[in-house]
């Protein structure tokens, strides 16, 4: 079993619809029962530039404006990783793009621990909120278009070097 796919396949599938399946951790059941009935997987699309972005955000809380993502790790997640996270980053911006506010963006932490057969939940959970500022979302913008040059520049030049 692909432990971060069947818990995705779970947290949608209660999300969407109220179901709890037999894989899901029992522990985040009251944690994440407020967030029934909000838009699960929705699809995002952003331009930047000619550049196609493309995406699906984990859970989308329209009444609140707000992004939330859904992480499994050994690593906690800190109030820095978010606000660096180009992920996060990328959402923000498409839910701005397509509304009149930046989003708040939340990750919705869940500790991992692995065995001799595999990964488990340890029982520790924890969320993290942070809405970008405007010169921030800026930034990866920058970042995006920068990126696209540096791997086009690279996919030509091997393309070059086969002719």
């Amino acid at each position: 079993m692909n432990f971060g796919k069947q818990f995705a396949e779970d947290t949608e599938a209660y999300i969407k619809d109220g179901i709890i399946m037999d894989t899901f951790p029992d522990f985040y059941i009251e944690k994440i029962r407020p967030m029934k009935g909000l838009e699960a997987e929705k699809e995002i699309s952003l331009s930047i530039n000619d550049i196609q972005v493309k995406g699906f955000i984990d859970a989308w809380d329209v009444q609140n404006n707000r992004v939330i993502d859904f992480k499994t790790s050994g690593k906690p997640w800190t109030i820095d990783t978010l606000k660096t996270s180009l992920q996060m980053k990328v959402y923000s911006l498409a839910m701005f793009v397509n509304g009149d506010q930046i989003p708040e963006c939340q990750i919705n932490w869940l500790g991992t621990r692995r065995m001799k057969n595999g990964l488990i939940f340890t029982g520790e959970s924890f969320e993290l909120n942070y809405t970008f500022e405007m010169d921030e979302l800026l930034k990866a913008i920058v970042l995006i278009e920068q990126t696209c040059k540096e791997i086009s520049k690279t996919y030509t030049s091997f393309l070059h070097s086969y002719n």
